[in-house]
């Protein structure tokens, strides 16, 4: 796999951004520790009548997993009036951040996901049309530690639409409430739980979806 073309991974509700060029080690360390904790968060809560319950099993197993919480409580939640589409307002909210790369990635990762059909299908599917999904970008450090913000975001509207990302809603006609949380890889962890995570994935299987740059 030529993993410089990767931007980034659509596996259960969660879409994941690549800020930069991950190893292909830590593309599927993601995907399958992400696999595991949505799995681990739909066992013990309702995605939809309990989202903050879900939320804080899916990150407690990826902390049981070798990412570590730091930066912001994962309780804290805001709301925001959505005019225009989902996936606008994810890229202004990248452009707020610190690091410039970040609305470049989320931009190259929205455009791979708008031509993968099958992508964007399941993504609909395992989120009922943007109820409840998973927008995660990652990033090294400059000590090359594997760095992801989890933004667990919930959409309301009055019709869902397919593709939601991308509908161009009316203005004040659709709100997300976000959480977040900030979590660092500890390989030596992780590497001391592969072989549970093996025996997990081999009980569950999650469909996952690589997105690459679309060449210019």
């Amino acid at each position: 796999m030529n993993n410089e073309a990767l931007t980034g991974l659509i596996t259960g509700p969660n879409l994941f951004s690549y800020i930069g060029t991950l190893a292909l080690q830590d593309h599927n360390d993601i995907a399958d520790c992400h696999n595991i904790a949505t799995r681990s968060a739909d066992l013990g809560h309702n995605r939809y009548t309990d989202s903050r319950g879900w939320f804080e099993e899916y990150a407690r197993t990826l902390n049981f997993l070798g990412w570590s919480i730091y930066g912001d409580s994962i309780l804290t939640r805001t709301q925001h009036i959505v005019s225009g589409s989902v996936a606008d307002f994810l890229v202004q909210s990248a452009q707020a951040m610190r690091d410039s790369r970040q609305a470049n990635a989320m931009i190259d990762t929205l455009d791979a996901l708008r031509t993968d059909p099958p992508a964007m299908l399941s993504f609909d599917r395992e989120t009922s049309e943007g109820e409840i999904f998973q927008i995660i970008p990652a990033r090294y450090d400059a000590q090359n530690n594997l760095n992801i913000a989890v933004y667990k975001l919930e959409l309301s509207v009055a019709i869902k639409r397919h593709r939601f990302l991308f509908w161009d809603w009316e203005r004040r006609s659709a709100t997300v409430v976000q959480q977040r949380a900030f979590l660092r890889l500890d390989r030596n962890e992780l590497d001391r739980k592969r072989a549970l995570i093996k025996n997990k994935l081999n009980e569950q299987f999650m469909r996952r979806f690589n997105l690459r740059r679309i060449a210019s």
